[in-house]
């Protein structure tokens, strides 16, 4: 297999991306997948190109797939979740994040933060507050995480309204 062809591949699908020329890089992954079939990246990357380009709905079955190429990897992991979470099937995106916190290193304190955030970010969907509250506290643990600082912020406010 020609690893450095499908490398230049995923850089030129990556940078399309980066300029939002979605369209090109999805171009540039089909053939990826058509030459590397049995390769996770080309599904990944695909996957991650249609999270940002709004079509979560195309991006589940490609990342199904890069996870049963490599199992076990927290990035394939929590942009299942991610895209599972934006279709609405929060209770797969749930699993998936668990997946992923499952097979992502303690050392790696941002990813778990991340993962934290969007767990309580879930919770947060289901007006469960107090247990959203529980996941944005973790994430603050694990890493000072903008995002989960302001979700804390934001669950508060809601916890004291009701209160």
């Amino acid at each position: 297999m020609d690893n450095s062809k499908l490398n230049k591949m995923i850089i030129d699908a990556i940078e399309k991306s980066l300029e939002e020329n979605f369209k090109e890089a999805e171009t540039i992954l089909l053939q990826a997948l058509e030459d590397f079939p049995e390769n996770y990246l080309p599904y990944y990357n695909l996957g991650v190109i249609y999270i940002k380009s709004g079509q979560q709905d195309k991006a589940i079955p490609l990342l199904l797939k890069a996870g049963t190429l490599k199992p076990n990897d927290s990035d394939i992991c929590i942009e299942t979740a991610l895209a599972f979470q934006q279709c609405g099937e929060k209770e797969k995106a749930h699993e998936y994040y668990d997946k992923a916190l499952a097979s992502t290193d303690t050392a790696a304190k941002h990813s778990r933060a991340v993962i934290y955030n969007n767990i309580g970010s879930l919770f947060f969907e289901k007006n469960d507050f107090l247990k959203a509250k529980e996941y944005y506290i973790k994430a603050l643990l694990e890493e000072e995480y903008m995002l989960a600082r302001e979700n804390l912020l934001l669950v508060n406010t809601y916890i004291d309204v009701i209160s």
